[in-house]
This record gives C-alpha cells, structure tokens and sequence, in this order.
C-alpha cells in the first residue's frame, strides 16, 4: 500500500490541477459572456436612446403642427363667430331685416292679394318672430362651430395620415 501513496498523490495534485485550470478556463469563458452580454445591452440601450429622440422630435413636430391647426381654425371660428354676432346685431338693431323667401299659398288670407293675382313663384317674404329670429342665429352659430370643429379634426386627420404615408413610422412601430 505504501507503494501506491505517491500515485495517489501525483493522481489526486493532478485532479486537482485540472479542476483549477477548468475553473480558471470556466471563470474567463464566463467573464466573456458578461462582457458580451453587457455590451448587448450598451448596444440596445444606446439604440433606444436614439428611438426615443426621433420618437420625441416626431411628437414635437406634430405638437406645434396641432399648435399652428389650432389657432388657425380658432382663428377662423372667432370670425364666423363675430360675422354672426354683427349680423344679429344689424337685424336687432333695425339695420338689416331677416326674411324668408317662401311662395304664397292660395288658400292663406293672411297673405296680401286676391286669389286671382296669386302664382307659384311670386317670391313673397315673410319676417320672422323676434324668438324664431334668436332661435336662427343660435342656430347659425351652432353650425358655423361644428362646421369649424370638424374642418379642423379633418385637416389634423389629413396631415397625420399624409405624414405617415411619406414613410414617417407611427411612435408604436
């Protein structure tokens, strides 16, 4: 047995060597990995950096193109706003008269003339009511805004589309 103690300890200096070298080659080849892993991650994070910035000029840009469509079209609505209010004024002022043109029925005889001199297209005018009046100048106003409100959602919708159509990705590609 005596004879067999130095094979055993050249055998087990020898496994030992082989574990530390394995070891060392083990801790290096895992060393590389990390290293080549975190510069995955410099990549990817210096890519995103990049998305991020052309995602945020992307949204700037079309923050003040909404900003300029906005003051445009309030612009415009203001106006339609303020013809309409110079033009109720004029009515209720006496300045102008608000008619409408309709046909004299032959049956009505609260409409001047005869029932002889009575055609289909005499063209005669009827005033309204100071109420009917508020009701079409309310009436007005109402369509002149949604008229507005919607030309402006519509041109948004247009520039959008127009932009992603000149191959501009959308911020959720």
């Amino acid at each position: 047995m005596m004879r067999l103690a130095p094979y055993v300890a050249i055998a087990m200096t020898a496994s030992f060597m082989i574990l530390a070298v394995s070891h060392t080659n083990l801790k290096t080849e895992l060393a590389d990995v990390r290293r080549g892993h975190a510069e995955q991650l410099l990549d990817m994070a210096a890519a995103s950096a990049l998305d991020m910035e052309r995602v945020t000029r992307h949204a700037e840009s079309l923050q003040a193109q909404l900003a300029a469509l906005d003051a445009q079209y309030t612009k415009e609505l203001n106006d339609a706003q303020a013809k309409n209010g110079e033009l109720r004024a004029a009515v209720d002022a006496g300045a102008r008269r608000l008619h409408i043109l309709t046909k004299r029925p032959t049956h009505c005889p609260a409409v001047s003339g005869t029932a002889d001199d009575t055609s289909l297209g005499d063209g005669a005018t009827v005033e309204l009511a100071p109420a009917a009046r508020r009701a079409y100048f309310n009436l007005r106003a109402g369509v002149t805004s949604d008229t507005a409100k919607l030309a402006a959602c519509q041109d948004i919708l247009r520039q959008i589309t127009k932009r992603e159509g000149d191959g501009h990705r959308r911020a959720t590609d």
